[in-house]
């Protein structure tokens, strides 16, 4: 023990830094006899990650790695106690891949913590046999965590120190006590444009004249005796440019010796701005003197302090004659008290303003406009008052009040609705384009006070609105109501105060957006709709996954000798996996909904194709229920037959529903044209032209106005919990915009209902493809060879995947994370990989292209769930032999294992 504890003690004393991490990793486990020393410390911030910051295997250093913290024997150290387990590791975590790969039988390990007691992560050894002294394991794993702490706790000091030194905007030179340029920042080498190394060591002043080294250097022993310098100087730049330096100097310890770090910052603008300012009194003259309008400055006590020539030539006073005075000069006496308030308000910050009368010396008047701001000159506040003449404004409004004759040209020009309201709310006026929207004529409006665009739940905010203009707020509402003839009518009114006949009226302003709300209203359906798009694809993804694994493992179920021979078992098992095919076209009707689950169109007989599809439904539907069928040929469409399928089946099921089973069903098929303006049931949207209809109509008990609302939402249903899913016409609705059509709905309680599909034709004369109908072969499944990876984020499906390729006599490996499939493949030997494409982090598609990469000719196969199509140009990039879709079919998949292996 004594030997061993020396040993420690002499490996950790070694002075050397450079790979002192991996020197340690090693003599740890050379120290202990195990196979594994290693030092794992904090890969992020939230410490869920962990890094191998040296891990030493059999003597080798290997590769640093990273490691998911939770779930691992580390998790119960870091940050807080040594922990052991002297044998059965692995068996305590069975899902450990590094236990599992390397044997791993015994773990102990120390944690590593800061000077402040901060966790920074762990020191341990592994062994792939039983640890023998668990004491002196503990002991030894202490010493070596004490230096390795340390090892830490330097760097993050020197990393700390050089990122602040680094990141410094101002130039920094550190120099020893001799006067040597130890180091520089990025900041030095941006301005004084030399490199790091063309500083280094120098004794002489980089940038500064020659002439300033032996002050500077004087300067310099001062700092190193404790005294901050400071020095301007006009600097060089490598290229010779020159510009204003200020350095300072403070001294520091640097490595425990004495040194000085100088600080330099460009001050060239600064002394621009200096400049500047030094000149900014003649500016200020120039501006003043050159202002058309009248300038008067007077300070906090109200005395004039300067005035402009512009005042002198409008007031006729000279410059002389009011310098000094604290009164109104050119103004009435009788405005100096509201002057002296007004100029109270300005020192306070707030601008000021007055129309007044300017009386010149010789006693002729005129109109101004006075208006005062705040200044500070000189350093104190001051009120620059400006006056401009505005007896020529004032004849101009005077003309402009006296213009009735304008006023009505204007009024009643404009296209809004304009009514003119007294104090009492009274009708002085409206325009034409009043009466035009409202109905009324102008003798039944005028003088009266009832508010004709508000309803009457609204007269109380119409009345209200009205009291704030008089008050002289400008207001924006919306109100809705009747025109005369009772149709209704929404409005958004603008209502400003204005000044008619010299008293304060309301100027009302109407305009008509009856129509606009109404596309608002069609757009947020269309909006709300979407949403439940991408909310329901994202629900079928995953209900995709797991329906998979159930599949899967029911298909295996079924194969076994044991249910081959037991006839209940097997038609138990046939049971159940009729019901995960119901659920998996449920899937599909869901993905159809959100457009995300494509068909695949192609020119069809719109009628011969329906008198097809109703063969089959047929079956589908209770004999009590009566059928009739009209088709007529039109033009060809661009559908995909089977979910022409589809589309007959959800609309004929509802209509089945709607009946209780018993009634009359009209299936037809003819052209519409359609002239006027239609707007589709579903999408809310206008649309007209010619159409191929497909129409399912019923003799049941109609549809309430508020199902029609809603009905081809997704979910939503009228039937009771059990008997409907809420996907049918959801499903419609999905298809036929998909194809670029549009639906229609004839319905009234108590009529029945008719749903009318609106595909657009094909130019006539378009041949239409005929039905291939479908045909499964099935192979004789004789034992294959080889070995096969799975890597598949849902564990359920991973598992059934390699169970079922076990059964078929391959080699199976199937993984649930993408991390590490690189190396695997590189490591060991696989004749063929099967990729999820939907994995946290990476694509399947992403990932063949990186084993291309790494193992070029190995056969990739691609499945998934998702519904996006992917083009066969990119899986040909990636090295993807095949794609099949989720959950796969066990046909299919043995047929391509048999032809790739």
């Amino acid at each position: 023990m004594n030997d061993t504890l020396s040993r420690a003690a002499l490996a950790v004393s070694d002075s050397q830094s450079s790979g002192v991490f991996d020197r340690l990793a090693r003599e740890l486990a050379d120290i202990l006899g195990v196979a594994i020393g290693f030092i794992a410390v904090f890969a992020d911030d939230a410490h869920a990650q962990m890094r191998m910051l040296a891990f030493s295997l059999d003597g080798q250093i290997r590769k640093p790695f990273t490691y998911r913290l939770e779930g691992t024997p580390c998790a119960s150290v870091v940050g807080r106690q040594f922990r052991c387990m002297p044998a059965a590791a692995r068996r305590e975590f069975p899902h450990d891949d590094l236990f599992a790969r390397l044997g791993i039988e015994s773990y102990a390990a120390y944690p590593l913590n800061d000077a402040a007691g901060a966790p920074l992560g762990l020191i341990g050894a592994m062994d792939r046999s039983p640890l023998r002294d668990v004491a002196q394991c503990e002991a030894i794993l202490k010493i070596f965590a004490m230096r390795a702490a340390a090892e830490l706790g330097h760097s993050a000091g020197e990393a700390r120190y050089r990122a602040i030194f680094n990141a410094a905007a101002d130039s920094m030179v550190l120099r020893d006590a001799d006067f040597r340029v130890v180091d520089v920042n990025p900041a030095y080498e941006k301005i004084s444009g030399r490199r790091r190394e063309e500083a280094l060591g120098r004794n002489d002043l980089t940038m500064s004249p020659p002439e300033l080294t032996e002050h500077v250097r004087g300067l310099h022993a001062r700092a190193l005796a404790g005294e901050p310098v400071m020095f301007e100087a006009l600097a060089r730049r490598k290229n010779g440019e020159r510009f204003d330096i200020e350095t300072r100097g403070v001294p520091i310890l640097h490595e425990g010796r004495p040194h000085v770090l100088y600080i330099g910052r460009d001050i060239t603008a600064r002394k621009g701005a200096e400049e500047v300012l030094r000149a900014s009194e003649e500016q200020y003259r120039a501006i003043f003197n050159a202002a058309a309008d009248a300038l008067v400055l007077r300070d906090a006590e109200f005395r004039i302090v300067d005035v402009n020539p512009a005042y002198e030539a409008m007031s006729g006073y000279s410059r002389e004659e009011v310098i000094g005075l604290d009164r109104v000069v050119a103004n009435p006496p009788e405005i100096e008290h509201q002057m002296r308030i007004l100029h109270r308000k300005a020192l306070a910050g707030e601008p000021v303003m007055i129309e007044t009368v300017r009386v010149r010396k010789d006693g002729s008047r005129r109109d101004v406009e006075v208006r005062g701001v705040a200044i500070r000159h000189r350093g104190k506040p001051h009120v620059l008052y400006i006056g401009r003449d505005i007896s020529e404004r004032k004849r101009a409004e005077g003309e402009l009040r006296a213009s009735e004759e304008q006023y009505r040209s204007i009024f009643n020009a404009a296209t809004d609705a304009l009514v003119l309201r007294d104090a009492d709310a009274r009708v002085v006026d409206v325009n034409p384009a009043f009466l035009k929207i409202s109905g009324y004529t102008r003798d039944e409006v005028v003088s009266g006070s009832r508010w004709i665009f508000a309803g009457a739940g609204q007269a109380a905010l119409a009345k209200e609105m009205h009291r704030r203009v008089i008050a002289g707020e400008s207001v924006d509402f919306e109100v809705h109501g009747t025109r005369k003839d009772g149709s209704r009518l929404e409005v958004e009114m603008r209502a400003v105060p204005i000044l008619y006949g010299g008293r304060p009226h309301a100027l009302g302003m109407a305009r008509d957006i009856t129509e606009r709300k109404a596309l608002e209203s069609r757009l947020r359906q269309a909006q709300r709709m979407e949403a439940l798009g991408h909310l329901t694809g994202g629900v079928a993804h995953d209900f995709n996954n797991l329906l998979a694994a159930i599949m899967g493992y029911l298909v295996l179920a079924s194969e076994r000798e044991s249910a081959a021979g037991d006839a209940k078992l097997g038609g138990y098992l046939e049971q159940a996996l009729a019901s995960c095919r119901q659920a998996r076209d449920l899937i599909q009707q869901m993905l159809t909904f959100s457009r995300g689950q494509r068909g695949s169109p192609r020119p069809l007989a719109l009628a011969d194709a329906a008198a097809e599809s109703l063969k089959l439904l047929r079956s589908s539907l209770p004999s009590s229920l009566e059928i009739e069928a009209f088709f007529e040929e039109t033009s060809p469409v661009m559908l995909d037959p089977v979910q022409l399928d589809q589309i007959l089946l959800n609309l004929s099921i509802n209509a089945r529903d709607a009946m209780a089973g018993i009634g009359r069903i009209e299936v037809a098929v003819r052209a519409a044209s359609l002239r006027g303006k239609a707007v589709c049931a579903s999408c809310r949207k206008r649309f007209r032209g010619d159409f191929a209809e497909l129409s399912v109509a019923d003799s049941g008990p109609g549809i309430a106005p508020h199902v029609l609302e809603r009905m081809f939402e997704p979910f939503f249903t009228t039937k009771e919990v059990g008997r409907g899913s809420g996907m049918g016409l959801a499903t419609v609705h999905g298809i036929v915009h998909e194809h670029q059509g549009h639906i229609m709905v004839e319905a009234a309680p108590g009529a029945g209902s008719r749903f009318r599909i609106l595909l657009p034709m094909l130019p006539p004369g378009t041949s239409a493809a005929a039905a291939v109908p479908a045909h499964v072969s099935r192979v004789s499944r004789s034992r294959l060879s080889g070995r096969v990876l799975v890597v598949d984020d849902e564990k359920a499906v991973a598992d059934f995947m390699r169970e079922l390729l076990e059964s078929w006599g391959l080699q199976a490996a199937a993984v649930t994370s993408p991390l590490g499939v690189l190396e695997r493949v590189a490591r060991e030997r696989y004749d063929l990989v099967i990729l999820d494409q939907t994995m946290p982090g990476i694509t399947g598609m992403n990932l063949a292209r990186e084993i291309a990469a790494a193992r070029p000719g190995l056969p990739v196969v691609l499945y998934t769930g998702n519904s996006e199509r992917v083009e066969q140009e990119e899986l040909d990039a990636a090295g993807v032999c095949a794609l099949l879709p989720k959950p796969v079919e066990p046909d299919v998949l043995y047929e391509l294992l048999r032809t790739r292996l």
